[in-house]
């Protein structure tokens, strides 16, 4: 009994659980403002009815004819024009209407229709949507299954839903917040995009790769997969959304032609596949055959509109799926099953998709956001195609490595036998320094008989080379460590030779001693005087002007002798060299040895000495009496010669510079002279004011104080190219001195008034060393002006030709800056070129080949213009101001422009035209195929 009764209450308690299941089918569904999304087809009942069923029709309150959403979809109709009704219940507890949108889902789905009735069944609110053709064929992709309703507030109504379809295409039917909808199906759509991106991407990849491998069948293929990407961004309406939403009917007309071109790029894959086997030949041939139909198709689909018919597709893709079946086939099972088996796989996955896109009964299942299978069958396919380059280029990195180490090892069984039958020395070293291998030349080069005798002597490398040796194995070098070294051999002979030793220990050396000592007898007598073996007086003054920077007390001197030229005129210039010499012989074993002596042109003594002023005047005073006693016989007759000495002591500690103490030096020299002969006079300021007038003595104090202080102004003015073609930006750099109070506040001094006076104190070569230092330091604070410039014109003086040292300083300064070479161009003004030559061929020449530009100012100003144009390596030429400004008004002006033109033309050089003043000229001188103009046209001198 006591089973029976639980029997009975668990009976009980299952019926009313099966009867709360079926309840919640048609139970009230509460919404309100806060409802985002809501799945209505577990709350609803269906009922199928014909396709002609009105509202009036249905019976409502009949439960018993009403079924769940889960029976519906196990439900199959034999008749396919039906009606599913749906039905539910709503309740909003908001105390406002609130508007939701029905998603039906399906994209065909014919006709579809929503009521909101209230318990009177009268109707509140309704809506329909109908649609002949599926997603990508609607006028628009918004217009997909979706009605919006209004459910009144705080009242109970009934939702009845109406779709033209069969009852298992029925899909899941929601409710939607339109706010959360519309944001849905953007991230909807952002995927799918980000989708195809990535497709695109993987796509090109592979035919990047495939292009590579230079393989027709992997080329094949990447062409299919990129031509399906195109035909699902199509099929999907990804085109519609992201590419043409304004004339979204292009997707439909662009669909039968990429579906054509894929069947081209199948069929030919399919080609390269059975080509791979020559038993097939027939099988080739059919689908050669089918390639050029499908190419023929694809070529007549515009003019014939069978062709574009989804059956004439249908066909293609079916004999093309047959074929790909065959083709799998006879691949596996040939010979080459392993090495084709991955190529046979993914044209099978990719004939299977094009057959689910292409076919008509097929795709209705893929239309619409429903082809995310389909992307992700491709993007697999796709990575497969890619892993396979990736293994295939694998393997080819294998071979080529496999190669090049047998390569290595055969040049280097070549290298040791050309080793031992090269006439230079070769060796072979350990990680530890020692000897492995040697070969004759280079143990005669160390005067050794044999390799024991070698490591006798030296038993490392490191004890022959010394340690800066060692760093050829340093840890990731790959370059060759080089060095000079300087050997004593064994028989104690002192030997130059040139090291060499690579990374993997091999190195030679070369006996370069001969080479050594001629390039030390070069640099000696590029130091010196040939006849008397004092240092030349360019060398001198390096000297004097390193001691001044060191700031180390020194003095000069300068003593002129006379007489020579008459002792040449009479005996000849052999006696006067002999007498040059002895004369030279005897001031030098009186000179002491911290005193550095220098042949003074022409026949004079420059002397360095210490900065004790009398000891110095004693020792002038010594040699000057030397001369004085020095007597030269020859041929019955005596010779005797004057002489007079200036000396100049480096006072000033501010400005110490070499060229100016010389001219003092040479000052009072030549106050010695009027003073008498065999006279020693020390300079001091009276003196050097005494040859310079009121003017000079102004500027030349100017131009002291703005060097010792760095007080210059920098301008620069623009310089255009006269073809409107070519737009350069280019400019030419100007120094300038401030204003003083007797000047406008706007204006500057140009170097025109203070350009002597700078020459005679010798500060234009400091001068021009600030100004380019200065502008390689302002392009380092301005590194987009550097990168703009074309072209940056610097004006050079007479002191730096002059200057050796000069060459070495702008190749440092640019070496280490953000400019290159060519965008420099140092100009030389024509009166200096013509003066000093043979100073200005040898700078430009460096300044050539060092890829600088060279350019002759105030071209035309000389007689010997065209001698420079043709001499010198010049990059441009400047055509002096005057002609040009005056070649509107005078026709010989005019004509010597041209002339200037057509000249620099011949010899490949650049011309710029200066003085530009007005745009008549500005347009003659373009007619004239001038290059560059400058002036007051273009534009004035502005301040950097």
């Amino acid at each position: 009994m006591k089973f029976a009764n639980q029997s009975g209450f668990l009976l009980s308690i299952l019926t009313v659980l099966l009867w709360l299941g079926s309840a919640t089918a048609n139970d009230i569904v509460t919404v309100s403002a806060q409802t985002d999304r809501l799945t209505l087809s577990q709350h609803m009942t269906f009922r199928v009815l014909p396709a002609n069923t009105s509202l009036q029709q249905l019976d409502i309150n009949r439960a018993r004819y009403w079924q769940s959403f889960n029976t519906l979809k196990k439900s199959a109709q034999a008749n396919l024009d039906t009606t599913v009704w749906g039905l539910a219940t709503l309740y909003n507890r908001s105390a406002i209407n609130q508007s939701f949108v029905i998603d039906l889902g399906g994209s065909y789905i014919k006709y579809a229709q929503v009521f909101v009735i209230d318990r009177d069944n009268d109707v509140i609110d309704s809506a329909d949507v109908r649609f002949n053709d599926g997603l990508i064929q609607r006028p628009y992709l918004a217009q997909q299954m979706m009605l919006p309703i209004e459910v009144p507030a705080r009242s109970t109504v009934r939702l009845l839903v109406s779709v033209e379809t069969p009852p298992e295409y029925v899909s899941p039917i929601k409710l939607w917040n339109p706010g959360s909808l519309q944001l849905h199906l953007q991230q909807k759509q952002t995927a799918l995009g980000i989708n195809v991106g990535l497709m695109v991407l993987i796509a090109v990849a592979a035919f990047s790769m495939t292009r590579g491998n230079r393989r027709r069948l992997q080329l094949s293929i990447a062409f299919v997969c990129v031509s399906l990407i195109l035909v699902v961004l199509l099929h999907s309406g990804l085109w519609i959304t992201y590419f043409s939403p304004l004339k979204p009917s292009i997707a439909q007309l662009l669909m039968p032609y990429s579906q054509q071109w894929l069947l081209v790029m199948m069929s030919w894959a399919s080609v390269e596949l059975f080509s791979r086997s020559a038993r097939q030949s027939s099988i080739v041939r059919f689908l050669m055959l089918l390639t050029v139909v499908s190419l023929l198709s694809a070529i007549a689909q515009p003019w014939w509109s069978v062709l574009r018919s989804p059956w004439w597709l249908a066909v293609q893709s079916a004999l093309l799926a047959t074929t790909d079946i065959l083709a799998v086939f006879f691949v596996t099972s040939s010979k080459a099953r392993n090495r084709a088996f991955w190529e046979a796989s993914l044209l099978t996955t990719l004939t299977i998709l094009t057959l689910q896109i292409i076919w008509p009964t097929m795709a209705a299942t893929w239309i619409g956001q429903n082809t995310i299978v389909v992307y992700c069958a491709m993007t697999a396919v796709l990575l497969a195609l890619l892993i396979a380059n990736f293994e295939r280029i694998s393997e080819q990195l294998g071979h080529k490595v496999h190669r090049l180490k047998s390569a290595n090892r055969s040049i280097r069984r070549r290298m040791r036998l050309f080793q031992q039958r090269s006439s230079e020395g070769w060796f072979e070293l350990d990680r530890k320094m020692q000897w492995l291998r040697t070969n004759k030349p280079f143990l005669s080069m160390l005067a050794c008989t044999n390799k024991q005798m070698l490591v006798q002597q030296w038993p490392t490398a490191e004890d022959l080379f010394g340690d800066a040796a060692l760093s050829w194995r340093e840890p990731g070098r790959s370059e060759p460590w080089q060095q000079l070294i300087n050997v004593t051999l064994i028989n104690g002979q002192r030997r130059w030779f040139s090291v060499v030793i690579y990374p993997d220990g091999l190195g030679h050396a070369m006996d370069v001693s001969k080479q050594v000592d001629a390039e030390m007898q070069l640099n000696y007598l590029a130091k010196h005087d040939s006849l008397t073996g004092l240092l030349n007086f360019d060398e001198f003054k390096r000297l004097f002007q390193t001691q001044l920077d060191k700031q180390k007390p020194c003095t000069v001197m300068l003593i002129d002798i006379k007489g020579f030229d008459v002792l040449c005129d009479q005996m000849g210039g052999h006696h006067r060299d002999q007498a040059l010499l002895q004369l030279i012989l005897q001031m030098k074993q009186k000179a002491p040895q911290n005193v550095r002596l220098a042949r003074y042109p022409m026949n004079g003594v420059a002397i360095l000495g210490p900065e004790d002023e009398q000891s110095v005047f004693a020792l002038c005073y010594q040699l000057v009496q030397i001369v004085r006693e020095f007597r030269y016989s020859t041929e019955g007759r005596v010779f005797q010669f004057t002489a007079n000495a200036g000396m100049a002591v480096a006072r000033d500690a501010q400005l110490r510079i070499a060229e100016r103490l010389i001219r003092q030096a040479e000052d009072a020299e030549k106050i010695a002279q009027q003073l008498g002969d065999f006279k020693v006079y020390s300079a001091t300021a009276d003196d050097h004011r005494r040859l310079q007038t009121r003017e000079e003595r102004r500027w030349e104090d100017r131009l002291r104080s703005a060097l010792v202080n760095q007080d210059w102004q920098v301008f620069r003015q623009p310089i255009l190219s006269a073809s409107i073609e070519h737009d350069k930006h280019c400019y030419e750099i100007l120094l300038r001195l401030p204003n003083d109070d007797t000047l406008e506040p706007d204006e500057a001094i140009a170097p025109q008034q203070f350009l002597q006076a700078a020459v005679q104190a010798g500060i234009m070569g400091k001068a021009d060393r600030w100004l380019f230092r200065e502008l390689i330091e302002r392009f380092e604070e301005q590194p987009f002006e550097a990168t703009r410039t074309w072209r940056c014109h610097v004006n050079l003086s007479q002191q730096s030709l002059e200057d050796n040292d000069f060459i070495n300083f702008i190749e440092s300064m640019v070496a280490h800056s953000n400019i290159q070479p060519k965008q420099l161009m140092f100009e030389v003004a024509e009166p200096i070129a013509n003066e000093r030559f043979e100073q200005t061929y040898r700078l430009f020449k460096q300044l050539h080949q060092l890829g600088f530009g060279t350019a002759i100012d105030q071209f035309g100003s000389g007689f010997n213009s065209f001698r420079l144009l043709k001499s010198l390596p010049l990059t441009q030429i400047k055509i002096n101001r005057f002609w040009v400004q005056n070649m509107l008004l005078d026709p010989t002006d005019a004509e010597l422009v041209d002339s200037c033109i057509r000249l620099a033309k011949i010899n490949q050089v650049e011309v710029t035209a200066v003085g530009v003043e007005n745009d008549e000229t500005r347009a003659l001188l373009s007619q004239a195929k001038v290059d560059y103009i400058q002036g007051f046209a273009c534009g004035k001198p502005t301040r950097w």
